[in-house]
């Protein structure tokens, strides 16, 4: 298959805060104590009762945006794991037009010094076969709003992308790129690949130039945001 770059296209979605999880009636411990079914059967106790039921959300810490670097805090919105199900879609002249799957996961690395977010890209098909792969960093050039993307992807490519922010959308231009000797995917000569940011949603789209073929979209996608 030629030149399958399935990046998926972002329209990302604000993270919700952390909040913590708590009894909303001073009875929950004692109903929960005396008949812990009730958190099953009973709709006011499973609503009210989440502390005393265990069913507080669990959040990870790579996605807690409370660990986050100041640099970080204009695209803290991007952090979460976002999954897009047969909501993509590939074309290309040299392709057929198909449909795709991706999950998205942008992360806070362990280290509190370190300026950068975790990127991490997979695809596949409608019959689960692998498509595509990729991983990187998310950061920000200091005192702006461009924003820098580097990947290292499974066709062999590597590509250093920047481009600025305005409000919910980041629109990021190739800048620099390496691939391997022996890829046989066609040359790229230019990228542009956005993210936009909608309530719930992420929407993602890339558009690519190749030494034979006109820029044009290539990929577009919408993912729901999966973590908490």
């Amino acid at each position: 298959m030629q030149l399958l770059l399935v990046t998926g296209v972002l329209l990302a979605y604000v993270a919700p805060s952390v909040q913590q999880c708590s009894d909303s009636d001073g009875a929950c411990a004692s109903w929960v104590a005396s008949d812990r079914g009730a958190c099953q059967r009973k709709e006011y106790i499973k609503k009210n009762c989440r502390k005393s039921c265990g069913n507080c959300p669990r959040y990870e810490a790579k996605f807690d945006t409370r660990r986050l670097n100041p640099q970080l805090q204009p695209i803290s919105r991007l952090v979460g794991r976002w999954k897009g199900e047969h909501t993509g879609k590939v074309t290309f002249p040299t392709i057929p037009t198909f449909k795709y799957s991706e999950e998205v996961e942008i992360s806070i690395p362990d280290g509190s010094n370190i300026r950068s977010l975790n990127y991490t890209a997979a695809a596949w098909s409608s019959d689960k076969e692998d498509l595509h792969r990729e991983s990187g960093y998310i950061t920000i050039k200091p005192n702006t709003k461009e924003v820098i993307l580097t990947t290292v992807m499974s066709n062999g490519f590597i590509t250093v992308e920047e481009g600025p922010m305005f409000g919910n959308n980041i629109k990021f231009i190739l800048k620099d790129i390496g691939r391997i000797s022996f890829v046989r995917d066609e040359h790229l000569h230019n990228l542009v690949r956005e993210w936009t940011l909608d309530q719930g949603y992420l929407r993602a789209r890339l558009s690519i130039q190749t030494l034979s073929h006109r820029m044009q979209e290539h990929t577009s996608i919408l993912y729901t945001k999966t973590s908490v």
